[in-house]
């Protein structure tokens, strides 16, 4: 049976890095909650451009664990990675990264969770624009759903059909 302990310790400095790496996307999405209540467009175009490098630094640990995981001959998932586990003889290394793998996954939870609330604050931001657009243009307020593309669709004929 052959050991796997380098490529079991690899991946495990990348998931290490890739804490550091969501923490850092955690703390700019909650400097952007804050730019997004205060409406500070520059603040929020910089941490956007922000965001992405630091998206594009995740995906490319994300890589680099796949690719320390393929080289071994185990498959990209959690079935690969256990397998892997279980033919590595140093169990502190083991454990050690079952730590960081937890803390990994727990970071990112916490990551998603932020931006989900970020993107409803910029959804209610935007409808209540949208409003008071409309009330500013003097418009009647408007029934819209979403087309089958996505997009807005006005459905205020729909509330006379029954004028028919």
């Amino acid at each position: 049976m052959t050991d796997f302990s380098s490529t079991v310790s690899a991946i495990n400095a990348l998931a290490y890095e890739g804490i550091a790496i969501l923490s850092s996307l955690k703390k700019l999405l909650d400097e952007e909650l804050d730019a997004l209540k205060s409406r500070n467009i520059d603040v929020i175009q910089k941490l956007n451009d922000q965001k992405k490098e630091v998206l594009i630094q995740f995906d490319q640990n994300n890589q680099a664990r796949a690719e320390h995981l393929v080289t071994a001959g185990f498959s990209v998932s959690k079935e690969g990675l256990e397998s892997l586990l279980a033919q590595t003889s140093d169990q502190t290394l083991v454990t050690q990264f079952r730590n960081h793998w937890s803390t990994l996954e727990t970071t990112l939870k916490t990551t998603m969770d932020a931006n989900l609330r970020n993107e409803q604050v910029l959804m209610r931001n935007s409808q209540n624009v949208n409003k008071l657009l409309t009330i500013l243009r003097g418009q009647k307020p408007t029934n819209s759903l979403y087309t089958a593309k996505g997009a807005k669709g006005n459905y205020t004929g729909q509330s006379h059909l029954g004028k028919a």
